[in-house]
């Protein structure tokens, strides 16, 4: 039988009008942030339970009958949870502990200045000569790290001229970068790129804010979990019904704006979205800089992120659970290109968490916590590099029962690597008619080929890993080869391949 789900729908930091007053206001922050929570309608009175009395333990926190996240203040996470006072942590608390095996979780986050850039390289696609995934994030990162006025004025004033704003813009940077070219060695190469680039591009636009992009992983996440039968809530905010169009727009066909007031779960979905929000918004304050002089300094957390106690260190134990461990799948976060804040934060949860106790964290000379933390946020970005610059995308599978599914040429994958056959390459020279090149979800190479008719996958020996990294980087540009007669050779231990 198959199960029916319900879901419901809140976001945070939604521009409903994106112009210049937006974005250069005090309280404005790029990400525009969502949260969806469901749950099988079998488990809904044990779920609904559990969070009703969560809010008649706190009635006394609710505005206008209504308990919201904004009980909780942005000042209050101005260190993440460290800066969190024993009320605000025992109520937290209490919330997390709702989230358990019987919630479903999916986040996006999305910048709004990427949605911009995005309209301006419409036309642009990956080439063998251009990385445009990897134009567009430098970018972005240019833009909201350093927020330039000008360039912020170009966007929502006079997009005709933003081409020639971002060429000075970049121009000044590389000036500013050469007092410390060591620090700013990569970004340097960056931006010279970027203005090749812009050399080539005259494009005035108008900026049309679209909430699709809300929903687009979310319709992957559907697939992906095999879900067929649900009716996805929405928060009734005003009378346009915009967001209820972008659901229905993206193919999502069971959706119904509510009123939150009468709506448990959406007031469930707004309590984590604003948490997760304001914990994204302390961190990104923490790391911008101040100026473009400011830019030629390391940016680290202060001392006080890591000044916890143990009950806030809990706190981020609970919270890498819900977010990393709780129903995992591929798509239960959903990102732009430009996705450096959530790294970040999904980041500090994993550093935090992998201490025991408050005990472990004063071990380290609490000078050396953000260096620390640094380091391992730029391992984190630096594999998102990787992925972005040889990954081609990643079409969700339907879950199942069964251990295997079928990839678009039809042949068989295995979900566990280890069971799919290894290609077996005699000593000398192999012909084979290859479909595609690609990985396992383990990061096993692997290959489709036809053979007498059939559409067969197979692992390759791992010698061959850099071969097909190269093959699927130079498709994710433009350049995809295949299908193709490949000729593998075998000389000894040694492997080679060459595409005839």
């Amino acid at each position: 039988m198959v199960q029916h789900f319900n879901f419901f729908y809140d976001e945070s930091e939604h521009s409903r009008k994106i112009n210049h007053s937006t974005i250069v206001s005090e309280n404005y922050y790029d990400n525009f942030i969502t949260t969806i929570v469901g749950w099988q309608t079998a488990d809904e009175k044990i779920v609904l339970k559990k969070y009703l009395d969560f809010e008649e333990k706190y009635s006394d926190r609710k505005s206008d009958r209504e308990l919201k996240s904004t009980t909780l203040k942005k000042r209050q996470f101005k260190n993440g949870f460290a800066s969190l006072n024993r009320d605000n942590i025992e109520f937290i608390l209490d919330l997390f502990s709702i989230f358990d095996d019987n919630v479903l979780l999916y986040f996006s986050v999305t910048s709004k200045i990427e949605y911009i850039i995005n309209q301006l390289f419409l036309n642009y696609k990956n080439n063998i000569w251009e990385d445009m995934d990897m134009m567009r994030y430098s970018i972005v990162k240019a833009i909201v790290m350093y927020q330039p006025e000008e360039i912020i004025s170009g966007m929502y004033e006079n997009t005709g001229e933003l081409v020639q704003l971002l060429k000075t813009f970049f121009n000044k940077r590389i000036n500013v970068n050469k007092t410390n070219p060591k620090l700013k060695e990569h970004e340097t190469l960056a931006f010279t790129q970027i203005l090749i680039l812009l050399d080539d591009i005259n494009v005035k636009f108008d900026i049309n804010w679209n909430y699709d992009i809300a929903f687009h992983g979310f319709k992957k996440y559907l697939i992906e979990k095999d879900i067929s039968k649900y009716s996805l809530f929405l928060d009734r905010e005003g009378d346009d019904g915009n967001t209820l169009k972008a659901a229905k727009q993206v193919g999502l066909t069971f959706v119904t704006e509510v009123d939150s007031k009468e709506i448990t779960g959406i007031r469930m979905a707004d309590m984590l979205v604003g948490i997760i929000s304001k914990l994204l918004k302390s961190l990104h304050e923490e790391l911008r800089y101040d100026s473009i002089e400011d830019g030629l300094n390391k940016k680290i957390l202060g001392e006080g992120w890591f000044n916890l106690n143990e009950q806030q260190l809990f706190l981020y134990k609970q919270l890498t659970h819900i977010i990393c461990e709780v129903n995992n799948a591929w798509y239960k976060s959903f990102c732009g290109i430009y996705s450096d804040d959530f790294i970040i934060l999904v980041s500090l949860l994993n550093y935090i968490s992998s201490f025991d106790t408050v005990n472990e964290i004063k071990a380290v000379d609490k000078k050396m916590h953000g260096e620390h933390f640094n380091a391992y946020v730029c391992k984190e970005l630096e594999s998102y590099f990787g992925r972005m610059e040889s990954k081609l995308p990643i079409d969700p599978i339907p879950g199942g029962k069964k251990d295997y599914f079928y990839n678009q040429r039809g042949a068989k994958v295995f979900f566990n690597s280890s069971k799919q056959p290894l290609l077996k390459i005699n000593e000398g020279c192999n012909i084979f008619n290859v479909l595609s090149v690609g990985f396992s979800n383990d990061g096993n190479a692997m290959i489709t080929i036809s053979e007498n008719k059939n559409f067969l996958c197979y692992r390759l020996p791992k010698e061959l890993f850099e071969w097909a990294m190269t093959c699927v980087a130079f498709a994710n540009r433009g350049d995809n080869v295949f299908p193709s007669k490949v000729q593998f050779t075998k000389n000894g231990d040694r492997y080679y391949a060459d595409v005839l």
